[in-house]
């Protein structure tokens, strides 16, 4: 009688890697959210933008430009050396980073911490494909979906958990050195799980590195177009994340203007996405073993899709009359805020059980030698994404439109999504690209 093997998650080959992605999106979060917070209340000091206000759009724009700018070079460095070393360098600079970010919160310098966001986002861009390409390595095909899941399970669990700690510590007395502390034992304790990765080959240990900019952009690129396969779930994960970054810049005034609701009820919204959002991935976890998924990733999206359409219809009936505020008891006590509520959850979980086999069809289907660098497209691809989902917002700022409206363009895009991936299902022979699923599966 044989021993079964512990879950997945208790597995060496994956807990470091996932302790380590779960506690620096929690320190990313816990600096944002404290930034987003003190300044504009005036508990972090900002002389240099003027008002307060002005940091806002850098300090929402720092870390999509970061990635973007140091992408190119991150996916050659985590093509060419040792995984678990690049695990290793790329956490204890993020403590180095937690601890200047310390020093700026400590002695009021606003524009210091700041910058420290625009250096975790560089961070992140370098982290980002030394993880992704690492999977492939580290489990079996058929268990990417299964990792993918319980990893963006932890992603949006700290997401929110960061929200709450920065947001809640900045504004409480002694609020800069709490959120000090918590910045440099997150840090602290993903650098210790990183000690704890597997040794895992370079892809490709006679790359040499080129810092022009344009040139390995381009090659990032080339790469992704030329693979088999590549490019289609690549481009489904970032438009994930231009529809999220929308969701998440219009619910705040979708709460103010179309519910006439207070900001509480905003916060509580945004907190329902990433509950929602991990809901459906750790659900995405229990799916598709020895199967690639997407058909899971086309009925999700799509579902999502029609749940908009509800969201968007519903909201009337939700919203305050005229001159009263509805509030957070009002959203979970009345039949119709209720059912918001669980709308709201159940388009979240369906967008997250959507990403998981998009991301696992990526890492599957790269080639080795390249994998790091087509990873680093894709976090490329996923901020150069985010961006538009951001400004897209203007459509209903400069118009003076209801918000809600909004959803009823996120649900036809999510629609548009469901009806080019069944259309590829329906005339793409079975298994294409994905022949490797059909040989030995993992434990």
């Amino acid at each position: 009688m044989t021993d079964r093997p512990p879950p997945l998650f208790l597995q060496r080959r994956f807990w470091p890697m996932w302790v380590a992605l779960s506690f620096g999106t929690l320190s990313d979060n816990v600096l944002r959210q404290s930034l987003l917070i003190g300044i504009p209340f005036g508990v972090i000091p900002a002389p240099d933008f003027g008002k307060p206000d002005n940091a806002m759009p850098f300090i929402g724009a720092l870390l999509p430009l970061a990635i973007m700018l140091f992408s190119p070079v991150a996916g050659q460095l985590a093509d060419k050396y040792e995984t678990s070393m690049m695990f290793r360098r790329t956490k204890l600079v993020e403590i180095i980073l937690m601890l200047i970010a310390a020093s700026a919160f400590l002695s009021g310098s606003g524009t210091l911490a700041i910058l420290m966001l625009f250096a975790m986002g560089a961070q992140s861009a370098f982290f980002s494909p030394v993880r992704t390409s690492a999977m492939p390595k580290y489990l079996a095909p058929d268990e990417l979906v299964r990792g993918n899941g319980i990893c963006n399970a932890g992603l949006y669990s700290f997401i929110l958990f960061g929200y709450m700690v920065g947001g809640s510590l900045i504004v409480r007395e002694n609020g800069r050195m709490l959120v000090s502390v918590v910045l440099i034992a997150a840090s602290t304790i993903g650098w210790l799980a990183a000690l704890r990765t597997l040794r895992a080959g370079a892809n490709d240990a006679d790359l040499r590195i080129d810092f022009n900019w344009l040139a390995q952009t381009a090659r990032m690129i080339g790469f992704v177009r030329t693979s088999r396969g590549v490019a289609p779930p690549l481009l489904g994960v970032a438009v994930f994340f231009l529809l999220s970054t929308a969701v998440t810049v219009i619910t705040p005034l979708y709460a103010r203007d179309s519910l006439r609701a207070d900001a509480l009820v905003a916060t509580v919204l945004n907190g329902l996405f990433a509950i929602g959002a991990g809901v459906g991935a750790i659900f995405a976890a229990g799916l598709a073993k020895g199967r690639s998924g997407l058909g899971f990733s086309a009925a999700s999206v799509g579902a999502a899709g029609a749940i908009s359409l509800l969201i968007a219809a519903l909201t009337p009936l939700v919203a305050a009359p005229a001159g009263e505020l509805l509030t957070a008891m009002d959203l979970v006590t009345t039949p119709a805020g209720v059912l918001l509520v669980a709308l709201f959850i159940t388009v979240s979980a369906l967008m997250g059980v959507y990403i998981a086999p998009l991301q696992a069809a990526v890492q599957r289907r790269a080639p080795p030698t390249v994998r790091a660098r087509i990873m680093a497209a894709g976090t490329f691809a996923n901020a150069a994404f985010a961006i538009p989902g951001s400004l897209a917002t203007f459509a209903i700022t400069d118009s003076g439109a209801d918000p809600a409206l909004a959803f009823y363009a996120i649900a036809a895009a999510m629609l548009a999504i469901a009806a080019v991936m069944l259309h590829r299902r329906r005339t793409l022979p079975a298994g294409l690209y994905d022949e490797v699923l059909a040989g030995p599966k993992g434990k």
